[in-house]
């Protein structure tokens, strides 16, 4: 549940921040085409002027939503292209256990499902979510894997398409399931093992023979 906040006494940065938690609420909870910006104004307990002075459309008041949990797991993520390691093995099992920790937060399962459901018949929202999300980590993890290439460490003619299978690796069975709730998340110990596993096999694939 979203603390509530005062708007009128917030600061304007204050006041974006908790429309959007408020709006991605909403959205997680009643879904896209179900959510109106009238839902979300009486939900922040302002008027529909109020959230229009932040958000032109709901178009963008998503958009803003999307960047805001994409940014969640992106951030502990954006150390892998600027690392000098010369293990991939190693920066990939890191990678791999932090990203898997990020999309079992309740955060990522709800834009998730929301992508899941709306998506199809709303197919702007979920170019909205691959730009702000799957994207961005697709291409950190291009970015390292062609360092490593560079260095005559790996061989691949699709780094694109590697960064993809591997991040497909990590979510696995496991994750599908659990989007699904018919199994919970993993703990600490199982991301830690699977992320070494898919590694493991990731980066003997690719290492030159």
């Amino acid at each position: 549940m979203v603390t509530k906040c005062r708007l009128s006494r917030s600061t304007p940065d204050e006041r974006r921040d908790h429309i959007i938690a408020v709006a991605a609420e909403a959205f997680a909870h009643e879904g896209y085409s179900a959510t109106s910006m009238a839902t979300i104004a009486a939900r922040l307990g302002g008027s529909k002027a109020t959230l229009y002075k932040y958000f032109p459309s709901k178009e963008a008041l998503f958009e803003a939503v999307m960047g805001r949990n994409c940014e969640r797991v992106l951030a502990p993520l954006r150390d892998l292209r600027s690392s000098d390691s010369d293990d991939l093995e190693q920066l990939l099992t890191g990678f791999g256990a932090r990203f898997l920790a990020r999309i079992y937060e309740a955060g990522a399962l709800d834009v998730h499902r929301l992508i899941h459901s709306e998506g199809a018949r709303f197919p702007e929202l979920a170019e909205v979510f691959f730009r702000a999300g799957p994207n961005a980590v697709v291409e950190e993890l291009r970015a390292t894997l062609q360092r490593f290439a560079d260095a005559g460490q790996i061989a691949c003619d699709d780094l694109v398409l590697a960064a993809g299978q591997f991040l497909g690796m990590l979510r696995g069975d496991w994750h599908m399931r659990f989007a699904v709730g018919i199994r919970p998340a993993p703990d600490p110990d199982e991301i830690a093992r699977q992320a070494r596993h898919a590694a493991c096999i990731f980066v003997h694939g690719l290492r030159l023979r």
